[in-house]
């Protein structure tokens, strides 16, 4: 029987069956002791959608009230987050009716003109117009053949991590502004960060270096033939200055009773590998980190700024907001952009999802052309447009949300 997939937003005393929706959906345990009252800390009922059936949830979707940085600015962003659908009730187009709903709301709305989620998996998001517009690194260190080669004479110190946070936030916000895919962090957000994984197994530590750097951590202690052999497992690290980052770094490495040093959340250029003398002890995977979407165009184009002063026409697909689509004509002169409708003839073509993933800088448009996924109408149009866009350094978001 097909139900009527109508979105609404949760009700008082709903947080607990959300939860319960989506643990469900993604085959977890029973949320733990405490889970409850940590997401109604965060949670934003009125930007919660969810379907019924007879009453019970079967399938949901969140908003988290964000700011996130771009290239140049700090802009809102509608962080979605708590999608799931109850394995009885898939492929009956709920997914979809949340997605759409939850993109005319937030377009509507009007706080925000991007929309950012993490993937669980990677084909879902791309048809509704999301694309990859950051990437993580894995870093897998093998620290015992690790000699940092860069000179520091910053000291760490080691904090409980509950008490670290003022210093820590100080790092966070001074790094922020300038790092695109960031996201700003209130009380609860920075409670969140220190918690430890529900399967870690080993107390969380935050080392902190003189006010300039940062890192959050456990150890999985292990002993293999009678020799020391434990993980550090890294969930964040920041710093200021490169003086700050190598401290950190040498403290990481050099632990006692460890070999081993992971880190799932890296950026991917972070400098590691050119500051020791055996580059191939880091091993590094990448993987999709942040997805964007475009929710107003002209108003999220002229939010950023530039690399270099350009023009263009740009003729974009949006299939599932049609208010995107069209002809646009984006100008940049070096201090402010101007996006707007035009009848000029288009010299790149792409899809939204397109746009999204070059929004940070950190997808350039040049090589999702050579994918096939944007055309270059005009000879030599391409090329500054894919220059601009790019920023400086490859953005990073160092927490899911």
């Amino acid at each position: 029987m097909l139900l009527p997939v109508d979105p609404s937003p949760i009700h008082p005393g709903e947080l607990g069956e959300l939860l319960l929706n989506v643990d469900s959906a993604f085959h977890r345990t029973v949320s733990p002791d405490g889970r409850l009252e940590r997401m109604a800390k965060i949670l934003e009922p009125a930007r919660t959608l969810v379907i019924r059936d007879h009453g019970r949830i079967v399938a949901s979707t969140g908003i988290y009230s964000r700011n996130l940085t771009v290239p140049g600015a700090v802009v809102p962003v509608a962080g979605v987050t708590q999608v799931g659908v109850q394995p009885s009730h898939r492929r009956r187009g709920m997914l979809t009716a949340l997605m759409h709903r939850q993109l005319l709301d937030v377009h509507e709305g009007g706080r925000e003109a991007i929309a950012a989620l993490w993937a669980s998996e990677a084909a879902i998001y791309s048809r509704f117009g999301y694309g990859v517009a950051a990437w993580v690194g894995n870093l897998d260190i093998t620290s015992r053949d690790v000699l940092l080669r860069v000179p520091t004479d910053l000291q760490v110190e080691l904090h409980e991590p509950a008490e670290a946070i003022p210093a820590m936030r100080a790092v966070h916000d001074a790094v922020r502004p300038d790092w695109p895919g960031m996201l700003d962090r209130g009380e609860p957000w920075w409670e969140r960060a220190i918690r430890p994984d529900d399967d870690a197994e080993g107390p969380m530590r935050a080392a902190m270096s003189e006010g300039v750097a940062y890192a959050v951590y456990h150890v999985k202690p292990g002993f293999e033939d009678g020799r020391p052999s434990g993980e550090v497992h890294v969930r964040e690290l920041v710093a200021t200055s490169p003086a700050g980052h190598a401290a950190i770094w040498r403290f990481l490495l050099e632990l006692d009773l460890t070999r081993r040093l992971v880190w799932g959340m890296a950026p991917v250029d972070d400098p590691l590998p050119h500051m020791i003398g055996e580059a191939r002890a880091v091993r590094t995977t990448v993987s999709d980190g942040i997805w964007l979407r475009i929710v107003d165009l002209p108003r999220a184009l002229s939010e950023r700024t530039y690399g270099e002063p350009f023009e263009v026409v740009m003729e974009v697909a949006d299939e599932v907001c049609p208010w995107n689509g069209g002809r646009w004509a984006l100008r940049w002169d070096g201090s402010a952009a101007t996006c707007g409708r035009t009848s000029l003839p288009a010299t790149v073509a792409l899809g939204v999802a397109d746009l999204g993933a070059a929004y940070l800088g950190g997808t350039p448009l040049e090589v999702l052309a050579r994918a096939g996924r944007v055309d270059e109408l005009r000879a030599g149009a391409l090329a500054p447009v894919s220059r601009s866009f790019a920023g400086t350094r490859a953005p990073w978001c160092p927490e899911i949300f």
